[in-house]
């Protein structure tokens, strides 16, 4: 078993060599983050987000003169890729 780690210590790739043929065990970038703790709570205490009038099916669409996300129910400049099925 061999441990690569880049120079800044971030990366880590377990491996394995059987039968001359090497497999990858497991691999981690950057340091895991156990729990994430929220003060806010609520989308409506984040900055930049501005739900005001939100009904429901709002979606948050950014504006670019107010820098803010904002709810809306109507898209506009909008382009959506459904994909190919």
């Amino acid at each position: 078993m061999a441990i690569d780690v880049t120079p800044d210590g971030r990366t880590q790739v377990t491996k394995t060599t059987i039968k001359d043929k090497t497999q990858v065990k497991s691999v981690y970038v950057g340091r895991p983050v156990r729990r994430v703790k929220s003060t806010s709570g609520n989308i409506n205490n984040l900055a930049g987000v501005d739900t005001t009038g939100a009904v429901n099916g709002s979606v948050l669409v950014y504006d670019e003169t107010s820098s803010n996300f904002q709810a809306t129910t109507e898209l506009e400049e909008t382009n959506l890729n459904g994909g190919q099925y």
